[in-house]
Protein backbone atom coordinates (compact mmCIF):
# COMPACT_ATOMS: atom_id res chain seq x y z
CA UNK A 1 0.00 0.00 0.00
CA UNK A 2 2.88 2.54 1.35
CA UNK A 3 6.06 1.93 -0.50
CA UNK A 4 8.76 5.29 0.04
CA UNK A 5 5.94 7.46 0.59
CA UNK A 6 7.25 10.94 -0.06
CA UNK A 7 4.96 12.58 -2.50
CA UNK A 8 5.01 13.27 -5.57
CA UNK A 9 9.54 13.69 -5.37
CA UNK A 10 9.12 15.84 -2.73
CA UNK A 11 8.21 19.13 -4.64
CA UNK A 12 4.63 19.37 -2.62
CA UNK A 13 6.50 19.18 0.94
CA UNK A 14 5.54 22.79 1.77
CA UNK A 15 1.55 22.21 0.48
CA UNK A 16 -0.96 21.88 2.66
CA UNK A 17 -2.19 18.34 2.57
CA UNK A 18 -5.39 18.62 4.76
CA UNK A 19 -7.11 21.22 7.24
CA UNK A 20 -9.76 20.69 9.57
CA UNK A 21 -12.21 23.37 9.04
CA UNK A 22 -12.98 22.77 12.83
CA UNK A 23 -10.49 22.99 14.83
CA UNK A 24 -8.57 24.70 12.37
CA UNK A 25 -5.08 22.20 12.77
CA UNK A 26 -3.51 21.62 9.30
CA UNK A 27 -0.75 19.55 7.67
CA UNK A 28 1.83 19.73 4.59
CA UNK A 29 3.26 16.73 2.83
CA UNK A 30 6.04 17.17 4.69
CA UNK A 31 4.22 17.05 7.92
CA UNK A 32 2.63 13.77 6.60
CA UNK A 33 6.29 12.46 5.51
CA UNK A 34 7.76 12.69 8.76
CA UNK A 35 4.85 10.88 10.87
CA UNK A 36 4.54 8.09 8.65
CA UNK A 37 8.13 7.38 8.91
CA UNK A 38 8.26 8.07 12.77
CA UNK A 39 5.34 5.97 14.01
CA UNK A 40 6.10 3.09 11.43
CA UNK A 41 9.15 2.80 13.34
CA UNK A 42 7.69 3.11 16.49
CA UNK A 43 5.32 0.26 16.11
CA UNK A 44 7.71 -2.03 14.57
CA UNK A 45 10.83 -1.34 16.96
CA UNK A 46 9.19 -0.56 19.84
CA UNK A 47 6.09 -2.43 19.90
CA UNK A 48 7.04 -5.51 17.93
CA UNK A 49 4.29 -4.75 15.34
CA UNK A 50 4.74 -7.42 13.27
CA UNK A 51 3.07 -8.67 9.60
CA UNK A 52 -0.02 -10.42 11.16
CA UNK A 53 -0.78 -7.73 14.09
CA UNK A 54 -4.03 -5.70 14.28
CA UNK A 55 -3.78 -1.62 14.79
CA UNK A 56 -7.26 0.05 15.75
CA UNK A 57 -7.78 3.53 14.97
CA UNK A 58 -10.66 4.89 17.29
CA UNK A 59 -10.54 8.40 16.29
CA UNK A 60 -13.14 11.00 14.44
CA UNK A 61 -11.45 13.07 11.35
CA UNK A 62 -8.10 14.08 11.93
CA UNK A 63 -5.20 15.85 10.15
CA UNK A 64 -3.16 12.58 11.31
CA UNK A 65 -5.47 10.24 10.15
CA UNK A 66 -3.91 9.70 6.66
CA UNK A 67 -0.21 9.39 7.77
CA UNK A 68 -1.17 7.09 10.57
CA UNK A 69 -2.91 4.60 8.50
CA UNK A 70 -0.09 4.49 6.27
CA UNK A 71 2.47 3.67 9.14
CA UNK A 72 0.40 0.68 9.84
CA UNK A 73 0.36 -0.27 5.74
CA UNK A 74 4.37 0.09 6.00
CA UNK A 75 4.86 -2.18 8.98
CA UNK A 76 2.82 -5.14 7.17
CA UNK A 77 -0.03 -4.97 10.10
CA UNK A 78 -4.10 -4.55 9.33
CA UNK A 79 -5.75 -1.45 10.28
CA UNK A 80 -9.38 -1.63 11.12
CA UNK A 81 -11.05 1.89 11.41
CA UNK A 82 -13.61 2.32 14.07
CA UNK A 83 -16.39 4.88 14.38
CA UNK A 84 -15.86 7.31 16.92
CA UNK A 85 -19.09 7.25 18.21
CA UNK A 86 -19.07 3.70 19.25
CA UNK A 87 -19.75 3.26 22.88
CA UNK A 88 -17.08 1.04 25.43
CA UNK A 89 -19.18 -2.15 24.31
CA UNK A 90 -18.90 -1.69 20.92
CA UNK A 91 -15.43 -0.63 20.66
CA UNK A 92 -14.41 -3.21 22.95
CA UNK A 93 -16.40 -5.59 20.55
CA UNK A 94 -14.32 -4.60 17.56
CA UNK A 95 -10.95 -4.78 19.61
CA UNK A 96 -11.85 -8.27 20.48
CA UNK A 97 -12.30 -9.72 17.34
CA UNK A 98 -9.99 -7.67 15.50
CA UNK A 99 -7.34 -8.93 18.34
CA UNK A 100 -5.63 -5.58 17.86
CA UNK A 101 -2.99 -5.00 19.99
CA UNK A 102 -2.35 -1.41 19.39
CA UNK A 103 -5.40 1.56 20.15
CA UNK A 104 -4.49 4.77 18.34
CA UNK A 105 -7.28 7.40 19.55
CA UNK A 106 -8.20 11.18 20.38
CA UNK A 107 -7.63 12.85 23.32
CA UNK A 108 -11.96 13.49 23.70
CA UNK A 109 -12.35 9.46 23.25
CA UNK A 110 -10.23 9.08 26.25
CA UNK A 111 -12.52 7.41 28.55
CA UNK A 112 -14.05 5.21 26.52
CA UNK A 113 -10.59 4.11 24.70
CA UNK A 114 -9.02 3.37 28.36
CA UNK A 115 -11.90 1.01 29.56
CA UNK A 116 -12.37 -0.51 26.28
CA UNK A 117 -8.29 -1.28 26.27
CA UNK A 118 -8.03 -2.14 29.95
CA UNK A 119 -10.97 -5.09 29.40
CA UNK A 120 -8.81 -6.42 25.95
CA UNK A 121 -6.74 -9.09 26.44
CA UNK A 122 -4.85 -7.98 23.07
CA UNK A 123 -4.18 -4.40 23.83
CA UNK A 124 -0.70 -3.67 24.89
CA UNK A 125 -0.49 0.15 24.04
CA UNK A 126 -2.35 3.19 23.20
CA UNK A 127 -1.01 6.17 21.76
CA UNK A 128 -3.07 9.34 21.55
CA UNK A 129 -4.07 11.70 19.26
CA UNK A 130 -4.73 15.52 20.28
CA UNK A 131 -6.05 18.56 18.74
CA UNK A 132 -3.66 20.84 20.54
CA UNK A 133 -0.67 19.33 22.22
CA UNK A 134 -2.82 18.33 25.36
CA UNK A 135 -1.69 16.40 27.86
CA UNK A 136 -2.71 12.66 27.81
CA UNK A 137 -2.86 10.44 30.88
CA UNK A 138 0.45 8.61 32.27
CA UNK A 139 0.79 5.05 30.55
CA UNK A 140 -0.41 6.39 27.38
CA UNK A 141 2.10 7.05 24.38
CA UNK A 142 1.46 10.77 22.68
CA UNK A 143 1.92 10.46 18.36
CA UNK A 144 3.89 13.72 18.80
CA UNK A 145 6.82 11.67 20.62
CA UNK A 146 6.95 9.09 17.77
CA UNK A 147 7.37 11.27 15.20
CA UNK A 148 11.06 11.71 15.23
CA UNK A 149 12.02 8.89 15.93
CA UNK A 150 15.31 7.57 15.47
CA UNK A 151 15.23 4.83 13.01
CA UNK A 152 12.30 6.42 10.65
CA UNK A 153 10.62 3.47 8.28
CA UNK A 154 9.55 4.92 4.49
CA UNK A 155 9.72 1.44 2.86
CA UNK A 156 7.21 -1.23 3.78
CA UNK A 157 7.98 -4.77 4.84
CA UNK A 158 9.39 -7.03 2.28
CA UNK A 159 6.94 -9.68 3.15
CA UNK A 160 4.01 -7.73 1.84
CA UNK A 161 5.74 -7.25 -1.25
CA UNK A 162 5.39 -11.17 -2.26
CA UNK A 163 1.60 -11.54 -1.45
CA UNK A 164 -0.02 -8.26 -2.04
CA UNK A 165 -3.49 -9.92 -3.27
CA UNK A 166 -3.77 -11.88 -0.33
CA UNK A 167 -1.88 -9.96 2.61
CA UNK A 168 -4.96 -7.52 4.14
CA UNK A 169 -4.55 -4.30 5.76
CA UNK A 170 -7.54 -2.42 5.60
CA UNK A 171 -10.09 -3.94 8.25
CA UNK A 172 -13.21 -2.32 8.33
CA UNK A 173 -15.97 -3.82 10.45
CA UNK A 174 -19.54 -4.18 9.17
CA UNK A 175 -22.69 -2.02 10.99
CA UNK A 176 -23.51 -5.49 12.24
CA UNK A 177 -27.50 -4.96 11.18
CA UNK A 178 -28.26 -8.50 10.74
CA UNK A 179 -25.45 -10.23 13.61
CA UNK A 180 -22.10 -9.58 15.17
CA UNK A 181 -20.35 -6.88 13.02
CA UNK A 182 -17.75 -8.51 10.37
CA UNK A 183 -14.63 -7.51 9.29
CA UNK A 184 -14.00 -6.84 5.80
CA UNK A 185 -10.86 -7.90 4.66
CA UNK A 186 -9.12 -5.53 2.48
CA UNK A 187 -5.46 -6.24 0.51
CA UNK A 188 -2.86 -3.71 -0.83
CA UNK A 189 -3.86 -5.34 -4.14
CA UNK A 190 -7.50 -4.41 -3.85
CA UNK A 191 -7.17 -1.03 -2.29
CA UNK A 192 -4.20 0.15 -5.00
CA UNK A 193 -6.66 -1.15 -8.02
CA UNK A 194 -9.73 1.03 -6.27
CA UNK A 195 -7.60 4.10 -5.96
CA UNK A 196 -6.72 3.62 -9.66
CA UNK A 197 -9.81 2.64 -10.75
CA UNK A 198 -11.13 5.87 -9.12
CA UNK A 199 -8.24 7.88 -10.73
CA UNK A 200 -9.35 6.36 -13.92
CA UNK A 201 -12.34 8.49 -13.50
CA UNK A 202 -11.20 11.10 -11.75
CA UNK A 203 -7.43 11.74 -12.71
CA UNK A 204 -7.95 13.61 -16.06
CA UNK A 205 -10.11 16.66 -14.27
CA UNK A 206 -7.77 17.16 -11.37
CA UNK A 207 -5.08 19.74 -10.94
CA UNK A 208 -2.83 20.76 -8.29
CA UNK A 209 -4.25 24.06 -7.57
CA UNK A 210 -7.63 22.44 -6.57
CA UNK A 211 -9.34 21.60 -3.33
CA UNK A 212 -11.65 19.31 -2.38
CA UNK A 213 -13.90 19.04 0.52
CA UNK A 214 -15.10 16.51 2.93
CA UNK A 215 -16.74 16.15 5.99
CA UNK A 216 -16.95 12.18 5.29
CA UNK A 217 -16.02 10.00 8.52
CA UNK A 218 -12.46 8.69 7.60
CA UNK A 219 -13.64 5.78 9.46
CA UNK A 220 -15.96 4.70 6.63
CA UNK A 221 -14.29 2.70 3.41
CA UNK A 222 -15.77 6.20 1.26
CA UNK A 223 -14.28 9.05 3.14
CA UNK A 224 -10.89 6.55 3.80
CA UNK A 225 -10.55 5.96 -0.23
CA UNK A 226 -12.61 8.78 -1.77
CA UNK A 227 -11.70 11.26 0.12
CA UNK A 228 -8.40 11.24 2.41
CA UNK A 229 -6.33 8.81 0.14
CA UNK A 230 -6.94 10.10 -2.84
CA UNK A 231 -6.33 13.68 -2.11
CA UNK A 232 -2.88 12.91 -1.09
CA UNK A 233 -2.27 10.44 -3.91
CA UNK A 234 -3.21 13.26 -6.04
CA UNK A 235 -1.20 15.85 -3.85
CA UNK A 236 -4.00 18.21 -3.17
CA UNK A 237 -5.70 20.15 -0.28
CA UNK A 238 -8.11 18.13 1.39
CA UNK A 239 -10.58 20.00 3.95
CA UNK A 240 -12.44 18.06 6.25
CA UNK A 241 -14.39 18.92 9.56
CA UNK A 242 -13.75 16.65 13.07
CA UNK A 243 -16.83 17.87 15.07
CA UNK A 244 -20.52 17.27 13.96
CA UNK A 245 -22.18 17.94 10.76
CA UNK A 246 -23.62 21.45 10.52
CA UNK A 247 -24.55 22.83 7.50
CA UNK A 248 -24.17 26.48 7.83
CA UNK A 249 -20.13 25.31 8.78
CA UNK A 250 -19.50 23.84 5.84
CA UNK A 251 -20.96 26.39 3.53
CA UNK A 252 -18.55 29.08 5.73
CA UNK A 253 -15.65 26.85 4.43
CA UNK A 254 -16.79 26.54 1.21
CA UNK A 255 -16.71 30.62 1.10
CA UNK A 256 -13.33 30.68 3.06
CA UNK A 257 -11.40 28.00 0.95
CA UNK A 258 -12.97 27.67 -2.34
CA UNK A 259 -12.89 24.45 -2.95
CA UNK A 260 -13.66 23.01 -6.94
CA UNK A 261 -15.11 19.83 -5.77
CA UNK A 262 -17.07 18.16 -2.63
CA UNK A 263 -17.86 15.03 -1.55
CA UNK A 264 -21.11 14.23 -0.07
CA UNK A 265 -24.16 12.17 0.70
CA UNK A 266 -27.83 12.51 -0.02
CA UNK A 267 -29.16 14.16 3.17
CA UNK A 268 -26.42 16.67 2.82
CA UNK A 269 -27.57 17.04 -0.31
CA UNK A 270 -31.15 17.64 0.60
CA UNK A 271 -29.83 20.35 2.93
CA UNK A 272 -28.22 22.23 0.12
CA UNK A 273 -31.34 21.83 -2.18
CA UNK A 274 -33.68 23.06 0.54
CA UNK A 275 -32.19 25.13 3.47
CA UNK A 276 -32.27 28.63 3.46
CA UNK A 277 -28.34 28.60 5.10
CA UNK A 278 -27.19 27.98 1.59
CA UNK A 279 -28.14 31.41 0.12
CA UNK A 280 -25.99 33.53 2.99
CA UNK A 281 -22.24 32.29 1.59
CA UNK A 282 -20.62 31.85 -1.64
CA UNK A 283 -20.55 28.46 -2.53
CA UNK A 284 -19.79 29.15 -6.62
CA UNK A 285 -16.27 27.43 -6.24
CA UNK A 286 -18.09 23.84 -6.16
CA UNK A 287 -18.13 22.92 -9.97
CA UNK A 288 -18.76 18.94 -8.93
CA UNK A 289 -20.35 17.18 -6.02
CA UNK A 290 -19.78 13.35 -5.81
CA UNK A 291 -22.74 11.60 -3.62
CA UNK A 292 -22.32 8.24 -2.78
CA UNK A 293 -23.29 5.52 0.48
CA UNK A 294 -26.87 5.87 -0.58
CA UNK A 295 -29.23 6.19 -3.08
CA UNK A 296 -30.44 9.40 -3.95
CA UNK A 297 -33.43 10.84 -6.47
CA UNK A 298 -33.14 12.95 -9.60
CA UNK A 299 -35.03 15.54 -8.02
CA UNK A 300 -32.75 15.70 -5.57
CA UNK A 301 -29.89 16.50 -7.82
CA UNK A 302 -31.52 18.74 -9.74
CA UNK A 303 -32.32 21.28 -7.04
CA UNK A 304 -28.86 21.00 -5.71
CA UNK A 305 -27.50 21.58 -9.68
CA UNK A 306 -30.00 23.69 -9.72
CA UNK A 307 -29.26 26.03 -6.80
CA UNK A 308 -25.56 25.91 -6.68
CA UNK A 309 -24.79 25.84 -10.50
CA UNK A 310 -22.78 22.58 -10.14
CA UNK A 311 -22.06 19.32 -11.78
CA UNK A 312 -24.18 16.61 -9.51
CA UNK A 313 -22.99 12.78 -9.94
CA UNK A 314 -23.72 9.71 -7.90
CA UNK A 315 -20.85 6.76 -7.41
CA UNK A 316 -22.10 3.32 -5.70
CA UNK A 317 -20.11 0.72 -3.83
CA UNK A 318 -19.82 -0.99 -0.05
CA UNK A 319 -16.81 -1.91 1.97
CA UNK A 320 -16.67 -5.25 -0.24
CA UNK A 321 -15.70 -3.26 -2.87
CA UNK A 322 -12.74 -1.15 -1.51
CA UNK A 323 -15.01 0.53 -2.13
CA UNK A 324 -16.02 1.90 -5.59
CA UNK A 325 -17.88 -0.18 -8.00
CA UNK A 326 -19.69 2.30 -9.88
CA UNK A 327 -19.30 6.45 -10.84
CA UNK A 328 -20.34 8.56 -13.34
CA UNK A 329 -17.59 10.52 -15.03
CA UNK A 330 -17.68 14.77 -15.16
CA UNK A 331 -17.92 14.19 -18.63
CA UNK A 332 -20.65 11.92 -19.07
CA UNK A 333 -22.92 12.01 -15.86
CA UNK A 334 -27.09 10.71 -16.37
CA UNK A 335 -29.36 11.64 -13.32
CA UNK A 336 -30.58 9.05 -10.96
CA UNK A 337 -27.90 6.89 -12.01
CA UNK A 338 -24.74 5.41 -9.83
CA UNK A 339 -22.98 5.39 -13.32
CA UNK A 340 -21.50 2.39 -15.30
CA UNK A 341 -18.92 0.18 -13.91
CA UNK A 342 -15.24 1.27 -13.04
CA UNK A 343 -12.21 0.24 -15.16
CA UNK A 344 -11.49 -3.70 -15.09
CA UNK A 345 -14.46 -4.66 -13.51
CA UNK A 346 -17.56 -6.63 -14.66
CA UNK A 347 -21.27 -6.33 -13.39
CA UNK A 348 -24.50 -8.11 -13.93
CA UNK A 349 -28.29 -7.93 -12.85
CA UNK A 350 -29.14 -11.43 -11.65
CA UNK A 351 -32.97 -13.08 -10.92
CA UNK A 352 -33.75 -14.78 -7.57
CA UNK A 353 -32.67 -17.80 -9.53
CA UNK A 354 -29.48 -16.20 -10.67
CA UNK A 355 -30.09 -16.03 -14.08
CA UNK A 356 -28.54 -12.74 -15.92
CA UNK A 357 -31.14 -10.30 -16.88
CA UNK A 358 -31.47 -7.88 -19.43
CA UNK A 359 -31.36 -3.55 -19.78
CA UNK A 360 -34.72 -2.39 -17.39
CA UNK A 361 -34.48 -5.98 -15.40
CA UNK A 362 -34.67 -5.39 -11.72
CA UNK A 363 -32.94 -7.75 -9.71
CA UNK A 364 -29.72 -8.09 -7.70
CA UNK A 365 -26.20 -6.61 -8.71
CA UNK A 366 -23.48 -8.98 -8.77
CA UNK A 367 -19.72 -7.24 -9.06
CA UNK A 368 -16.25 -9.05 -10.21
CA UNK A 369 -12.82 -7.18 -9.98
CA UNK A 370 -10.07 -6.61 -8.52
CA UNK A 371 -11.39 -4.33 -5.51
CA UNK A 372 -13.59 -7.34 -4.67
CA UNK A 373 -12.51 -8.25 -0.76
CA UNK A 374 -10.56 -11.51 0.39
CA UNK A 375 -13.48 -12.34 2.91
CA UNK A 376 -14.90 -11.29 6.01
CA UNK A 377 -12.42 -12.10 9.01
CA UNK A 378 -12.77 -15.75 10.72
CA UNK A 379 -16.10 -16.27 9.18
CA UNK A 380 -15.89 -18.65 5.67
CA UNK A 381 -19.59 -18.70 6.28
CA UNK A 382 -20.54 -15.54 5.78
CA UNK A 383 -17.81 -15.15 3.10
CA UNK A 384 -19.12 -18.26 1.12
CA UNK A 385 -22.75 -16.46 1.59
CA UNK A 386 -21.99 -13.16 -0.35
CA UNK A 387 -19.14 -14.49 -2.72
CA UNK A 388 -19.59 -16.97 -5.35
CA UNK A 389 -16.95 -20.03 -6.16
CA UNK A 390 -16.03 -17.99 -9.42
CA UNK A 391 -15.33 -14.32 -7.81
CA UNK A 392 -18.75 -12.43 -7.97
CA UNK A 393 -20.01 -10.39 -5.03
CA UNK A 394 -23.72 -10.80 -4.33
CA UNK A 395 -24.06 -7.47 -3.30
CA UNK A 396 -27.73 -7.37 -1.75
CA UNK A 397 -28.37 -4.35 -3.82
CA UNK A 398 -31.31 -4.44 -6.15
CA UNK A 399 -30.54 -2.43 -9.27
CA UNK A 400 -30.97 -2.56 -13.10
CA UNK A 401 -28.93 -1.13 -15.63
CA UNK A 402 -29.91 0.56 -19.09
CA UNK A 403 -28.75 0.03 -22.75
CA UNK A 404 -25.77 2.12 -22.04
CA UNK A 405 -24.39 0.55 -19.21
CA UNK A 406 -25.95 2.96 -16.63
CA UNK A 407 -26.43 1.70 -13.15
CA UNK A 408 -29.78 2.53 -11.19
CA UNK A 409 -29.78 1.61 -7.69
CA UNK A 410 -33.32 0.70 -6.22
CA UNK A 411 -32.63 -0.35 -2.79
CA UNK A 412 -31.48 -2.78 -0.59
CA UNK A 413 -32.98 -6.66 -0.84
CA UNK A 414 -34.06 -7.06 2.72
CA UNK A 415 -35.58 -3.88 2.95
CA UNK A 416 -38.15 -4.53 0.11
CA UNK A 417 -41.77 -4.46 1.17
CA UNK A 418 -43.83 -7.18 -0.27
CA UNK A 419 -47.60 -5.73 -0.61
CA UNK A 420 -50.14 -8.45 -1.91
CA UNK A 421 -46.99 -10.23 -3.44
CA UNK A 422 -45.90 -7.11 -5.25
CA UNK A 423 -42.52 -5.30 -4.38
CA UNK A 424 -42.53 -1.51 -3.24
CA UNK A 425 -38.89 -0.21 -2.80
CA UNK A 426 -38.77 2.15 0.29
CA UNK A 427 -36.24 4.29 -1.48
CA UNK A 428 -38.52 5.16 -4.50
CA UNK A 429 -41.12 6.58 -2.26
CA UNK A 430 -38.74 8.32 0.16
CA UNK A 431 -37.51 10.04 -3.42
CA UNK A 432 -40.98 11.04 -3.95
CA UNK A 433 -41.72 12.41 -0.20
CA UNK A 434 -38.80 14.64 -0.58
CA UNK A 435 -39.64 16.45 -3.53
CA UNK A 436 -43.09 17.57 -1.39
CA UNK A 437 -42.47 21.46 -0.52
CA UNK A 438 -43.38 20.22 3.06
CA UNK A 439 -40.71 17.34 3.49
CA UNK A 440 -37.52 17.95 4.52
CA UNK A 441 -36.67 14.08 5.23
CA UNK A 442 -38.14 10.56 5.19
CA UNK A 443 -37.83 7.14 6.02
CA UNK A 444 -40.19 4.27 4.51
CA UNK A 445 -40.21 0.77 6.25
CA UNK A 446 -42.52 -1.94 6.35
CA UNK A 447 -45.39 -3.00 8.81
CA UNK A 448 -47.04 -6.08 9.17
CA UNK A 449 -50.35 -6.69 7.73
CA UNK A 450 -52.87 -9.49 8.12
CA UNK A 451 -54.66 -9.26 4.83
CA UNK A 452 -51.20 -7.33 2.43
CA UNK A 453 -48.83 -8.80 4.71
CA UNK A 454 -46.86 -5.87 4.69
CA UNK A 455 -47.76 -2.57 3.91
CA UNK A 456 -45.67 1.22 3.62
CA UNK A 457 -45.56 3.48 6.58
CA UNK A 458 -44.12 6.93 6.42
CA UNK A 459 -41.51 8.71 9.01
CA UNK A 460 -41.24 12.19 7.94
CA UNK A 461 -39.33 15.42 9.02
CA UNK A 462 -41.58 18.52 8.25
CA UNK A 463 -39.64 21.76 7.46
CA UNK A 464 -39.43 24.02 9.71
CA UNK A 465 -42.04 27.03 9.23
CA UNK A 466 -45.19 27.62 9.74
CA UNK A 467 -46.82 26.17 6.02
CA UNK A 468 -44.95 23.13 6.55
CA UNK A 469 -45.61 22.56 10.16
CA UNK A 470 -49.65 22.63 9.85
CA UNK A 471 -49.44 19.94 6.98
CA UNK A 472 -51.02 16.93 7.91
CA UNK A 473 -50.89 12.95 7.31
CA UNK A 474 -54.14 12.94 5.13
CA UNK A 475 -52.37 15.66 3.66
CA UNK A 476 -49.24 14.24 2.53
CA UNK A 477 -51.36 10.71 1.84
CA UNK A 478 -53.41 11.58 -0.82
CA UNK A 479 -50.82 13.60 -2.14
CA UNK A 480 -48.96 10.25 -2.41
CA UNK A 481 -52.22 8.45 -3.99
CA UNK A 482 -52.11 10.43 -6.64
CA UNK A 483 -49.27 9.66 -8.00
CA UNK A 484 -48.06 6.05 -7.31
CA UNK A 485 -49.78 2.60 -7.84
CA UNK A 486 -52.47 1.10 -5.31
CA UNK A 487 -50.26 -1.27 -3.89
CA UNK A 488 -47.43 1.34 -3.16
CA UNK A 489 -49.52 3.89 -1.29
CA UNK A 490 -48.79 4.85 2.47
CA UNK A 491 -51.70 2.56 4.04
CA UNK A 492 -49.33 1.35 6.99
CA UNK A 493 -49.61 5.30 7.73
CA UNK A 494 -47.39 8.40 8.52
CA UNK A 495 -45.66 9.54 11.74
CA UNK A 496 -44.13 12.81 11.94
CA UNK A 497 -41.19 13.00 13.95
CA UNK A 498 -38.12 15.01 14.62
CA UNK A 499 -35.04 13.42 12.76
CA UNK A 500 -34.65 10.26 10.77
CA UNK A 501 -31.86 7.91 11.80
CA UNK A 502 -29.00 7.78 10.41
CA UNK A 503 -25.82 6.09 10.31
CA UNK A 504 -22.42 8.34 10.08
CA UNK A 505 -21.97 7.58 6.63
CA UNK A 506 -25.42 9.19 5.82
CA UNK A 507 -27.08 5.71 5.69
CA UNK A 508 -30.90 6.18 6.77
CA UNK A 509 -31.28 3.22 9.48
CA UNK A 510 -34.45 1.85 8.60
CA UNK A 511 -34.32 -1.16 10.87
CA UNK A 512 -34.16 1.57 13.88
CA UNK A 513 -38.01 2.08 12.89
CA UNK A 514 -38.48 -1.50 12.55
CA UNK A 515 -37.36 -2.12 15.63
CA UNK A 516 -39.55 0.40 17.30
CA UNK A 517 -42.25 -0.96 15.64
CA UNK A 518 -41.87 -4.04 17.03
CA UNK A 519 -41.68 -2.96 20.46
CA UNK A 520 -44.79 -1.31 20.49
CA UNK A 521 -46.45 -4.47 19.07
CA UNK A 522 -44.78 -6.55 21.43
CA UNK A 523 -46.10 -4.40 24.15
Amino acid sequence: MTTSWKPHGGYLDKQVAIVDGTTGAQRTFADHHKTIGGLAAALRDDMDIQETDCVALYCPNHVDYLPTALAVSLTGAKLTPINPLYTQHELGTILERSRSSVLITHHRLLDVALQSASQSKFVKHVIVLTDHGEAIPEGTIHLDSLRNHPQTLHCTVAQVHKQTDTHPFLLPYSSGTTGLPKGVCLSHRNLVANLLQYDEVEGIIFAPDQKVISPLPFFHIYGFLASLLYSAYKGITLVTTSGRFDLEEFCKLVEQHRPSRAHLVPPILIGLGKSPVVDQYDCSSIRVISSAAAPMGPETEDAVQKRLQCTVKQAWGMSELSPLGTVNSDFNTKSGSVGPPVSSTYAKIVDKHGYSLGPHQTGELLIKGPQVMMGYLDDPEKTAECLTESGWLRTGDVAYYDEEGFFFITDRIKELIKVRGYQVAPAELEALLLTHEAVNDTAVIQVEDESAGELPRAYIVLENNEGSQATTATVIYEWVKERVAPYKRLDGGIEFVDAIPKSASGKTLRRILRDRVKAATDL
